[in-house]
């Protein structure tokens, strides 16, 4: 294919500098293939040199002395096309003065970016923003082999371009693994109608998190972070003994207190109480808080995730099989993890045990082709924030572990946020791809503005004024970076906005009470929206 089309010429090149090169524009409109010389839009400037691949940032309009116009375009150098017709990044010769500059179709695009329809590799998710410039496929291996960003104020639509991207992903791909760690409840409804054979979507009123698969940290991270040395050294002996007992005689030597193996609580307190009476009264007191603290977690009804699957004992490889949707017949695909219940005192400490189950399960699978699985960290930055507090440095040292390390074992992250600028600066340096949507804060869009490639150029001032679903996306995943407004999702994720005109036009509903509100206070049981 061409990408020197006549018809779609529209100036010469004026002067060079560095990667900035100006056009002399003669038009700043094209009718037929109707394209507009926009911020945003690419461009080729090609002549005996080669082809040099350009994006435009500036649009400006002089008059000289005679009072005539003189229309002259920006732009900033992405690429070039080499002999084989591939593009590369960099160039290896600028333009020349007075080289022709053409507006590029939304098909040249994409073929410049090796994009076609038999390539699986590439999935649709919308279309770039400028006039004419045509579809917009992500490259999956680069997406999620090497990590990505969703950053946007509430409301631009952040929870809406990951169902976008994942119903898609679930549209093109037959055997996807994606787990979505969902904290508002969201995404139930994304994932429902045509989606729902092959989803799994997991009700808070459902959700396990067994204790005895917490190493020790996690253990008394949960149970009892103010432990001393003395007391951590003792439960980590009962604990041992305990895993040992319930496992055959020839493997007891292979057991520690970080194996996942089933023990009773039950009997770790009994043991604790045993310890306690052995002592003088003067030194009973440290470990009497600390008994307090594990019977109250125990028997909290918030914390009833932990201990649910205890009569069943379940074994880790029916837990993960349950989690991935590995049984046979009834595979799914998406898994949906409703954790709006989680206590928010420990809302760090399980996201990062999620993240470490899933990291070990990947690390002890030999082949990270088999099963190669993607975590979706919705509202990030509140459980691995850049604040360096112990009370997230758990779920920190994990996450940050799977941003290092995880794609070698075929582990994804895909950080959804609204605050970029609170996010680990580890985790977000890590991404390859970012898609960039509506910010409003000057911290978060200062944030952003220096991650995104200097390639952008004047395009990331954008960034405050964005549509709903509209994003700069750069990185991996895209060879050409560009304003992208991405399809509706179908269906639609459930909104975090109340609509205040709705309830204060129709009032109450039927049978409206405050008893059930009361009830799940006093008894500490927050019902999932299914059943409210």
């Amino acid at each position: 294919m061409s990408f020197r089309v006549r018809e779609q010429g529209f100036g010469k090149v004026r002067s060079v500098d560095g990667i900035s090169i100006v056009i002399k524009a003669e038009k700043l409109k094209i009718d037929s293939p109707r394209l507009n010389v926009e911020v945003g839009s690419f461009v080729n400037c090609g002549d005996f040199h080669g082809d040099t691949i350009c994006i435009v940032n500036k649009v400006t309009i002089e008059e000289n002395n005679k009072n005539e116009e003189i229309k002259l375009v920006e732009l900033s150098v992405v690429g070039s096309i080499d002999e084989r017709q591939k593009f590369s990044r960099g160039v290896e010769q600028l333009p020349t003065i007075a080289c022709e500059a053409y507006l590029l179709t939304g098909e040249q695009i994409n073929t410049i970016m090796g994009i076609n329809n038999e390539d699986k590799k590439f999935f649709k998710v919308g279309k770039r923003s400028m006039r004419g410039a045509g579809d917009v496929y992500l490259d999956l291996d680069k997406l999620l082999g090497r990590h990505a960003a969703i950053l946007g104020t509430t409301g631009s639509g952040k929870s809406s371009t990951l169902s976008t991207i994942i119903q898609s992903i679930l549209r093109d791909y037959p055997y996807p693994r994606i787990m979505i760690f969902d904290i508002h409840d969201e995404y139930k409804n994304a994932f429902s109608g045509q989606w729902s054979n092959r989803v799994n979507s997991i009700k808070w009123s459902e959700f396990s998190l067994p204790y005895w698969f917490l190493d020790l940290d996690e253990f008394l991270a949960i149970y009892y972070p103010d432990a001393g040395g003395t007391q951590k050294m003792n439960i980590k002996t009962f604990i041992e003994e305990l895993k040992q007992e319930t496992v055959s005689e020839n493997l007891r030597d292979k057991i520690s207190v970080d194996s996942p193996v089933f023990f009773d609580i039950d009997k770790l307190i009994e043991k604790i109480e045993s310890e306690i009476s052995s002592l003088t009264p003067s030194k009973q007191d440290p470990w009497n808080k600390l008994l307090l603290k594990l019977q109250s977690i125990n028997n909290d009804s918030r914390y009833y995730f932990l201990k649910n699957t205890k009569e069943d004992q379940l074994s880790l490889s029916n837990y993960f099989s349950r989690l991935l949707g590995i049984i046979e017949d009834t595979q799914t695909y998406v898994t949906v993890l409703d954790l709006s219940g989680l206590p928010a005192e420990v809302r760090s400490i399980c996201v990062g045990v999620l993240g470490r189950l899933c990291f070990d399960f990947k690390y002890w699978d030999m082949d990270p082709e088999n099963l190669p699985l993607a975590l979706v960290l919705e509202e990030a930055h509140s459980y691995i924030p850049e604040e360096s507090s112990s009370s997230y440095s758990l779920c920190l040292e994990r996450i940050e572990k799977i941003a290092k390390e995880g794609r070698k074992y075929g582990l994804s992250l895909l950080v959804v946020t609204q605050r970029p600028s609170n996010v680990s600066p580890t985790v977000l340096s890590q991404c390859g791809t970012f898609i960039a949507l509506r910010l409003t804060s000057d911290l978060d869009q200062n944030k952003v503005k220096r991650i995104l490639p200097d390639t952008i150029g004047n395009q990331s001032n954008v960034l405050p004024g964005l549509r709903d679903r509209e994003a700069l996306v750069t990185g991996d995943a895209v060879l050409l970076p560009g304003k992208v407004l991405f399809d509706s999702p179908s269906p639609w994720p459930r909104s975090n906005d109340v609509k205040f005109h709705e309830s204060w036009t129709q009032g109450l509903p039927n049978n409206y009470t405050t008893e059930p509100i009361v009830s799940g206070w006093i008894t500490r049981e927050r019902g999932s929206s299914d059943e409210s």
